[in-house]
C-alpha cells in the first residue's frame, strides 16, 4: 500500500512538474503561450470595439478630429511605453543586485516585454501612417470610401482610423497581463521556479557553470535577511529537481554537488542562528536521501547520510535543540530507507553519523535530542542485525556505546539506561544472527558504560547495564560475558551500588545455567568464579544484602552443575593470598548456607 501511495505521489510530481515547464520554460512554448494570450486579448478588444462603433454609429469621424485624436493617441502611447520599460529595466536591475546576476536572462527571455513592445512599435507606426493619410479640410469627414478589398471584406479609411483607436485601446489593456506577469516574475518563488528549469544532468556535469549556484545564491541573500519563506522554497524547489533528474549514470557528481550546496546553506543558517532555516536544510537532506534510496542510488544515500551528519553536529554545537532532534529523526529514517533496501556502507555512515550528533548534543546538554538519536540509532541497529551487516552493526553498537558514556558524563541516567538497553537489544540479534564481531562489540559496549555508571554511582542505569549483559550472555554463554559482568559486579560493590550487584551476580547465574545447559563447561567455570569475585568484592565493602545475593546466585549455579561450582571454588581459593581469605570464607560461609535454603 505504501510502494502504491508513493508511486501515486511521484506520478503526479511529475505531471505537475511537466506542466509548469510546459508553461514557464524558455523556448517556444512559452512564447507561443504568450502570443496566444495576446493574440486572444487583441481579437476582443478589436471586437468589442467594432461591435460598439456599429452600435452607436461612431463610424463617421471629423478629419481634424482624427488628427488630433491619432496625435494624441501616438504621443501617450510612446510617453507609456517609455515609462514601462524604464521601470520594468529598473525592476530587473534591482532584482539581479538583491539575488543573482542570473536574474537578467530571465527577463531577457521573457517573451512578455518583447511582445509589449511589438504591439506598441506596430500600433505606434500604425497610428503615423493613419495619421499621414488623413485628408480633409476642417469640418469634412474621413472618407469611408473602400481602398482595399480581402475578399468579401472592404476597407475603407474610416475603419483604418477606427482600427487605429482600437489597437490604442488594446495596448492600454494589454498593460495588465504584462505587469501582472512582470509583477508575478519579480517574486523569488518564480524567479527559482525559472531558474530551476536550468538544472539538467548534463549542465551538471558538463558546464563550467553550476546551474544550481543561482539558486543558492539567492537561498544566502534569503537568509542573510531572515526570508524564510523563499529560503523553503528554494531548498524544496532545487531538492524536487534533483532528485527528479539523478540516476545510476549521475549519482556521484549530481549529489556531492547537490549535497555540498546544501552543506554550505546548514552553515550559513547556523551561523546566523537562524535555527528554522537549518531545519528546512535537514529536511531536505532527508528528502533526498529517502528518495535516493528508494531509486536504489546507495551512493547517493550515503552523501545524504554524511551531509545530515555535518549539518546536524553544526546544529548540535550551536546549541539548535529542534533543529538537532530534527538532524537525529531524519537520519533514523534515511537509515530505515537504507536498510531496506540493502545498503550497509549508507547505513553504517547514517550510523556514525547519528553518534556524532548524539555525543555532541549529549555534551551540549540537549537531553531529548541525545535519546531520539540512541532511538534511532537502536532503530537502525536492530535493521542491521537483521539483514546481517556485520560492520553496520557493529557501528550502530560503537555509537550507541559514546552516546552513552556521554550522557553518563553528564548524569543523564535515563539516557543512559536506555542506551545500554538499545545495545542489548541489539547484540542480542546479532548473537541470534551469527554475527561475531557485533556480538562481541555490544558486549564490551554495555561493560564499558556499566563501568562508568557504577563509578559514577548511577545506579539505575548500572543496573541496566548488568540487565543488558545478561540478555545477550544468555544467548552466547561466552566467557566475555562472564567477565564483563564480573567487572560491572566489582565496580558496582567498591561504589556501594547494591541493586547493581544484585543485578550482576543474577545474571551471571543465568548466564552459566545457560552455559551448562549447552554443554559449555569453561565457560559455567567462569561465571561461578565471576560470582565468587563479586560475592568477596560485596562482603569487603560490608554490604550484607548484596553478599547474600551473590551467595544465592552461586548456590543456583549449583543447582545446575555442583562440580562446575565445586572446581570453581577450589580454582578460587589456590588463588587467593593469605591475608585475602577472610572476605572470601566469610562469603562461602554464608553461600553453605543459602545452598542448603535452595535444598530445603
Amino acid at each position: 500500500m505504501q510502494d502504491k501511495k508513493e508511486h501515486f505521489t511521484g506520478l503526479v510530481r511529475i505531471i505537475k512538474n511537466r506542466l509548469r515547464d510546459w508553461w514557464v520554460s524558455y523556448d517556444r512554448k512559452l512564447w507561443t503561450a504568450r502570443i496566444f494570450v495576446y493574440s486572444v486579448l487583441l481579437l476582443l478588444v478589436v471586437s468589442v470595439g467594432a461591435i460598439l462603433f456599429t452600435h452607436f454609429n461612431l463610424f463617421h469621424t471629423e478629419a481634424n478630429s482624427a488628427r488630433y485624436m491619432l496625435s494624441a493617441l501616438v504621443q501617450s502611447q510612446a510617453a507609456i511605453v517609455a515609462i514601462v520599460i524604464t521601470l520594468t529595466l529598473i525592476a530587473v536591475q534591482l532584482t539581479a543586485s538583491a539575488y543573482s546576476p542570473r536574474v537578467i536572462d530571465i527577463f531577457k527571455n521573457n517573451p512578455d516585454m518583447w511582445l509589449l513592445l511589438g504591439f506598441y512599435g506596430f500600433s505606434i507606426f500604425f497610428g503615423f501612417i493613419v495619421l499621414k493619410l488623413v485628408v480633409g479640410a476642417e469640418g469634412e469627414a474621413v472618407s469611408q470610401s473602400a481602398i482595399l478589398s480581402l475578399g468579401f471584406v472592404s476597407v475603407s479609411f474610416e475603419f483604418c482610423v477606427s482600427l487605429a483607436h482600437w489597437l490604442g485601446a488594446f495596448t492600454f489593456v494589454a498593460l495588465f497581463p504584462y505587469m501582472l506577469n512582470i509583477i508575478g516574475l519579480l517574486k523569488p518563488e518564480n524567479i527559482i521556479k525559472r531558474l530551476a528549469i536550468d538544472i539538467t544532468k548534463d549542465k551538471i556535469l558538463n558546464t563550467k557553470e553550476d546551474p544550481i549556484q543561482p539558486i543558492m545564491d539567492i537561498i544566502h541573500v534569503s537568509i542573510r535577511k531572515y526570508d524564510i519563506e523563499t529560503t523553503r522554497v528554494g531548498l524544496r524547489v532545487v531538492t524536487e529537481r534533483v532528485t527528479e533528474i539523478i540516476d545510476s549514470n549521475s549519482e556521484k557528481g549530481i549529489s556531492e554537488r547537490f549535497c555540498r550546496h546544501l552543506g554550505r546553506v546548514g552553515g550559513l543558517a547556523a551561523s546566523k542562528m537562524d535555527e528554522e532555516s537549518t531545519t528546512e536544510v535537514i529536511e531536505n537532506l532527508e528528502l533526498f536521501g529517502k528518495s535516493t534510496a528508494i531509486k536504489g542510488l546507495e551512493y547517493a544515500t550515503w552523501q545524504a547520510a554524511w551531509s545530515l551528519g555535518d549539518v546536524g553536529r553544526t546544529a548540535a554545537e550551536k546549541g539548535f535543540e529542534y533543529a538537532t532532534k530534527q538532524a537525529a529523526w531524519s537520519l533514523g529514517d534515511v537509515g530505515r530507507t537504507a536498510v531496506e533496501k540493502g545498503f550497509e556502507n549508507a547505513t553504517q555512515q547514517v550510523a556514525e553519523s547519528l553518534g556524532d550528533v548524539g555525543k555532541i548534543a549529549a555534551e551540549k546538554e540537549l537531553e531529548d535530542v541525545t535519546w531520539e538519536a540512541a532511538r534511532s540509532l537502536w532503530i537502525v541497529g536492530e535493521g542491521t542485525a537483521e539483514k546481517g551487516f556485520e560492520y553496520a552493526t557493529s557501528k550502530a553498537e560503537n555509537s550507541l556505546e559514546g552516546i552513552g558514556k556521554a550522557t553518563a558524563e553528564k548524569g543523564f541516567e535515563d539516557v543512559t539506561s536506555e542506551a545500554v538497553e538499545f545495545i542489548g537489544d541489539v547484540g542480542r540479534i546479532a548473537a541470534e544472527k551469527g554475527l561475531k564481531r557485533a556480538t562481541s562489540i555490544a558486549i564490551m559496549s554495555m561493560e564499558a558504560i556499566g563501568e562508568d555508571t557504577a563509578v559514577k554511582r548511577l545506579e539505575d542505569a548500572t543496573v541496566q547495564a548488568a540487565w543488558s549483559l545478561g540478555y545477550v550472555g544468555r544467548a552466547v554463554a561466552n566467557k566475555g560475558v562472564a567477565k564483563s559482568l564480573r567487572s560491572i559486579g566489582i565496580t558496582a560493590a567498591e561504589n556501594g551500588l547494591e541493586d547493581a550487584i544484585g543485578e550482576a551476580v543474577r545474571s551471571l547465574a543465568s548466564v552459566g545455567i545457560a552455559a551448562t545447559e549447552k554443554g559449555f563447561e569453561k565457560v559455567a567455570l567462569q561465571v561461578a568464579e565471576s560470582i565468587i569475585a563479586v560475592g568477596r568484592t560485596a562482603e569487603e565493602n560490608e554490604l550484607e544484602d548484596a553478599t547474600r545475593w551473590a551467595a544465592k546466585s552461586l548456590a543456583e549455579l549449583t543447582n545446575s552443575s555442583e562440580e562446575i561450582v565445586k572446581t570453581a571454588i577450589q580454582d578460587y581459593k589456590s588463588k587467593l593470598k593469605e591475608e585475602d581469605g577472610d572476605s572470601f570464607k566469610k562469603f562461602m560461609k554464608i553461600y553453605e548456607q543459602k545452598r542448603e535454603e535452595l535444598r530445603a
